[in-house]
């Protein structure tokens, strides 16, 4: 008789693959809009050329998330994504005084949009901590 073993990959059925899913898909949302604003589909008005540099970074870090949100149950994964949506926040704000407009709407659009990841991320990571301690009992 064989032995099953655990793949790190997720199943496609059940409540917590489906929300690691959402979780994703909100990561690729957000890649997809920092890319649109970098490569300037979307407008953004008197961007530098370090502003432009940090979004394309953005976008790629996010589009590297939503990859391994997809793929893999990891609880550091999960964690760090969610410090990365509370730093990035900060740094919106933050720089916003110095900007004019100080807000405009993609900007708000990504937050948004990272503020539902942030809840969703924080969501599995509860559930999980939840889980091994039934597990442990």
């Amino acid at each position: 008789m064989g032995t099953t073993t655990t793949s790190p990959r997720i199943s496609r059925s059940g409540p917590r693959p489906r929300i690691q899913q959402v979780a994703a898909g909100l990561a690729g949302t957000i890649a997809v809009l920092y890319g649109l604003l970098f490569a300037g589909v979307l407008p953004l008005e008197g961007a530098t050329a370090g502003e432009l540099g940090i979004l394309g970074v953005a976008a790629a870090v996010h589009a590297l998330i939503a990859g391994l949100l997809w793929w893999r149950r990891s609880r550091v994964l999960w964690a760090a994504a969610a410090v990365l949506q509370v730093v990035l926040g900060w740094m919106y704000i933050a720089i916003a005084a110095e900007r004019d407009p100080a807000f405009e709407i993609w900007g708000v659009t990504i937050r948004v949009v990272s503020v539902v990841l942030l809840v969703v991320l924080i969501r599995l990571l509860l559930t999980e901590r939840r889980e091994r301690r039934a597990s442990r009992t």
